[in-house]
């Protein structure tokens, strides 16, 4: 008799775990070796739909332990911890300040950059701070374009009459 398959969930959280720790500096290789898996495990985890429960779990158990560390001071070298957030951030991946422990498993959630992610200021946070442009942020610059453009076009018909 062969065992049933293990149960799985969505992906997303597992991957926004191992997303937020290189951003953090801290490399695959040592991800891997923190938890127990092989490196191709956790390259497969970041590209899979969906994952095992246990593996799930490794990770989120990981990501507790880790997600405060400083890597370097955990025996990281500096230059490769350096290099492992250059990729991160390069990517695009979210700290881990950015998700919310509720709302990390959930694949619709976005991450949340500045604390003001689709207001005003949010965008102008993003700017300040050369953080990317969130969904969110990128709807809130299109409707200041569409009021400013609004503000603009009264303006000028305003003064012609």
């Amino acid at each position: 008799m062969t065992a049933a398959p293990e149960p799985t969930v969505h992906a997303a959280g597992t991957r926004r775990r191992v997303q937020a720790l290189a951003v953090a500096g801290w490399p695959m290789h040592r991800l891997a070796r923190e938890t127990g898996l092989a490196g191709s495990s956790i390259a497969w985890l970041m590209n899979a739909p969906n994952v095992p429960v246990s593996r799930a779990r490794i990770v989120a158990a990981l990501y507790a332990r880790l997600s405060l560390a400083n890597p370097v001071l955990c025996g990281v070298a500096p230059a490769i911890a350096r290099a492992a957030r250059d990729r991160a951030v390069a990517a695009g991946w979210a700290p881990a300040s950015a998700w919310d422990d509720d709302t990390i498993d959930d694949p619709s959630a976005l991450a949340e950059w500045t604390g003001y992610c689709g207001k005003a200021r949010g965008v102008d946070l993003h700017h300040r701070h050369g953080i990317p442009l969130c969904p969110p942020c990128q709807d809130a610059l299109y409707r200041r374009h569409l009021r400013n453009a609004a503000h603009e076009l009264r303006a000028t018909s305003t003064t012609r009459t």
